[in-house]
């Protein structure tokens, strides 16, 4: 029981480092390796099964500490779900290693990829967090990764199976006399393949792009708290300060001003569609609500003329974060992103938010479990939103096609690729960010998101500009590499030509599809050698 906790513990540790902070990603080519060895030497399975899932359970509960102020219950419950998830998959390596003698440079990447590719879409979205990929990835101004290139083949899990191959590798010399040398000599294939073929992608780069607009974006730092709402005070200070740094953000840099300007997720607290503005001041103009009300209503409803107003001044086009709201047939509130044109005309479709953060957004479950917990809370109305119809393609100034994930929705591979490919192929010269990580304390989480992003880049080979309330804002380009950024918690704007990928990718053509096969094998792979394998070997773990 000790060594298998203690395999347990010292993956999670490995791990942790592996990802910021500190982020020192070259430990997650060994972090799997002490579990692994466990999962390939141990004779009892519950125990196994057990102390796995207790350890893995707690590294998932630390890793995400930072949801706590938010939902205290989400790290606990998603500790217990995803630390059975990794478990799963290091179960799966060992009975493939053990039962069908499979050695583990190819067992350990079927069972930890497969259950990373499954926990990324399923259940209710997903989380895709934490994978090995995701510690590939580069954050900090300037840095590039070259094995994180084969991203553009199969989206990010191709970068795992490459790390959880060399994993293997390592695993098969420490539990066999004899130098495994197919195990051995087929990990160093795929890592040297995957770096040659990195080193190529970046190489070819500058060739590949051409200058595209110039972006500036707007970092606020304004902390959140779920527990204390808006106030009018509050309200117009923040709108204060928004404006002055829009006024930077409009100016020459260099003798050029910029084609667009991006300010974060609903950095504008009302909606700025037309119903929505309607009934602000339908509520403001009610003699029949109270004079706070009255007030309330009438404040948002002023952003609708003031908005237009700001971004006429500085004539720039200019992406606002903000909401949505629809009374009629029934009630819709969205997450949404608005073009406001040079002259200060707001664009008349605007892109919704499609993947809902569950219980920060949206309730999973049946719709009384939502009602009920609408009851429960403390504010008037809970914060339920609607989910957006599909990408919306905005086109800028001077004809360049950009999409906007707005949150989280750049950790997902899935919603980015949907916006950057369409039927007839890549459609976007680039991707904007909006993001308001203010409810959340610390700063590691901050260069997590970051990491993040630069993955959807390199999978769908565009540049994107994050406009991030609290940081970290940056302007990341299709390789993958942080050309600017604002730190965290401060306030300020940074301006950066983009330059366009005119290249298409693998993953934009054929999409995640494949993995969905890849769970399926190794799956049955696993099923049929727990159920038809040979005998456990008679030795103890060592």
């Amino acid at each position: 029981m000790w060594q298998h906790l203690g395999a347990f513990a010292l993956t999670g540790v490995l791990l942790m480092l592996a990802f910021p902070r500190p982020g020192w990603g070259l430990l997650a080519y060994v972090a799997l390796v002490p579990a692994a060895v466990a999962a390939g030497r141990t004779r009892n399975w519950r125990t196994l099964w057990w102390t796995g899932w207790v350890v893995l359970g707690l590294w998932w509960l630390w890793m995400l500490r930072w949801l706590l102020p938010i939902s205290p219950a989400a790290p606990p419950a998603l500790g217990v779900w995803l630390g059975l998830n990794a478990v799963a998959g290091v179960l799966a390596a060992g009975v493939l290693n053990q039962k069908l003698r499979w050695p583990m440079v190819v067992a350990l990447p079927l069972g930890w990829v497969s259950i990373e590719a499954l926990r990324s879409v399923w259940p209710v979205g997903g989380i895709s967090w934490f994978t090995l990929a995701h510690s590939q990835a580069m954050w900090d101004t300037g840095d590039i990764g070259r094995v994180v290139q084969t991203a553009d083949l199969l989206g990010q899990h191709t970068v795992g199976l490459v790390v959880a191959a060399v994993n293997g590798a390592v695993v098969d010399v420490l539990l066999r006399r004899k130098l495994p040398r197919t195990s051995v000599g087929l990990a160093g294939v795929l890592l040297v393949g995957a770096f040659v073929y990195g080193q190529w992608r970046i190489g070819e780069w500058a060739g590949a792009t051409e200058a595209g607009p110039t972006v500036a974006v707007v970092q606020t730092h304004r902390e959140q708290d779920n527990t204390v709402g808006l106030t009018a005070e509050r309200v117009v200070e923040e709108w204060s300060d928004l404006v002055s740094l829009h006024g930077q953000a409009v100016q020459e840099k260099d003798g050029q001003r910029p084609t667009l300007v991006v300010w974060p997720e609903t950095i504008v607290p009302a909606p700025l569609n037309p119903a929505g503005i309607a009934r602000m001041r339908e509520v403001a103009g009610n003699p029949e609500m109270t004079v706070d009300t009255r007030n309330w209503y009438g404040l948002r409803a002023q952003f609708g003329d003031v908005v237009p107003e700001v971004v006429q001044a500085g004539g720039v086009a200019t992406i606002v974060g903000a909401s949505g709201l629809e009374i009629s047939p029934e009630l819709r509130r969205t997450n949404a992103a608005y073009l406001v044109a040079p002259d200060g005309a707001i664009e008349t479709t605007a892109y919704e938010k499609q993947h809902r953060v569950p219980m920060g957004e949206y309730i999973p479950g049946p719709g009384f479990v939502e009602d009920l917990i609408a009851w429960m809370s403390p504010w008037e109305s809970s914060y339920v939103l609607t989910p957006g119809a599909g990408p919306v393609v905005f086109t800028l100034p001077g004809g360049w096609q950009v999409g906007t994930p707005i949150c989280y929705e750049d950790a997902i591979a899935g919603v980015c690729r949907e916006m950057v490919y369409g039927p007839d192929g890549k459609r976007m010269d680039f991707l904007v960010n909006l993001t308001n990580d203010g409810w959340y304390p610390g700063k590691g989480m901050r260069r997590q998101h970051a990491q993040l992003a630069s993955l959807r880049c390199i999978e769908n080979r565009v540049p994107m500009a994050r406009s991030v309330n609290t940081g970290i804002s940056t302007l990341i380009d299709s390789v993958g590499r942080s050309s600017a950024r604002l730190d965290e918690y401060e306030a300020g704007v940074i301006t950066h030509t983009l330059r366009v990928d005119n290249r298409s990718t693998v993953y934009g053509a054929v999409g995640g599809w494949p993995w969905a096969l890849f769970v399926l094998l190794t799956a049955m792979a696993a099923a049929f050698a727990a159920v038809f394998g040979r005998p456990v070997a008679k030795h103890r773990i060592a």
